[in-house]
């Protein structure tokens, strides 16, 4: 496989799992039950601040990339562009489903149910492939990576403890917390550490076999 495919196939893991990551937020708002630590804590200071979800998420972004690299946590190109693209993902699916009402609010528990699993599954399996594209985490995960390699845990229980803090930080400030929340913030880790495990990039010897065969 040459170095420009092997490039290729790491933007699209890399941006692909972003925007799944992103569009999973969208669901986790519409069910009406909490939405995840993160986005919790973010929507918490947009009501202190005029800013965008998206907007206050690369910022917050901003500052995590700063305290990881105090503490030697080296930033890749990956890390600055999850900081800003998510951010964008996020305010552009909010934006379209104002618009077109994609996802319609829930009206009733069982959707309510399956928006929240849906919105936890594509979260952690979003998570799972950006950091599979190689290009390096984003500012939250490249801390949560960092403090994995310092403390020997495996990074899904290093993610299930920072959204679990981040949970009570986010209902300080008045973010929405509900069921969703904790159900996202106790089993996300897991299914982003089953996706690392399981959808990766192509190895090279079956990419020369594809190549070949073509």
């Amino acid at each position: 496989m040459s170095k420009d495919n092997s490039l290729i196939i790491k933007l699209l893991f890399f941006f692909s799992g972003i925007y799944i990551l992103a569009l999973g937020k969208i669901f986790l708002i519409e069910s009406g039950f909490g939405v995840d630590p993160w986005t919790m804590f973010h929507m918490g200071i947009s009501n202190y601040i005029p800013f965008t979800v998206g907007q206050i998420t690369q910022g917050v972004g901003a500052i995590m990339l700063l305290i990881g690299w105090a503490l030697s946590i080296k930033p890749s190109i990956g890390t600055f562009l999850n900081m800003y693209f998510f951010g964008y993902f996020l305010d552009l699916n909010i934006a379209l489903n104002a618009a077109f009402n994609l996802v319609k609010p829930s009206k009733s528990l069982i959707v309510s149910i399956l928006y929240l699993f849906i919105g936890i599954i594509t979260s952690g399996v979003g998570y799972g492939i950006y950091l599979n594209g190689k290009l390096g985490a984003g500012p939250r995960d490249s801390f949560m990576l960092g403090v994995s390699r310092v403390t020997g845990k495996n990074p899904g229980t290093i993610k299930t403890f920072m959204e679990s803090t981040v949970v009570v930080i986010g209902w300080l400030l008045g973010g929405p917390l509900g069921l969703g929340t904790l159900a996202y913030a106790l089993s996300v880790g897991t299914i982003m550490q089953w996706t690392l495990n399981h959808i990766k990039l192509p190895q090279r010897a079956t990419m020369r076999t594809i190549s070949e065969s073509k």
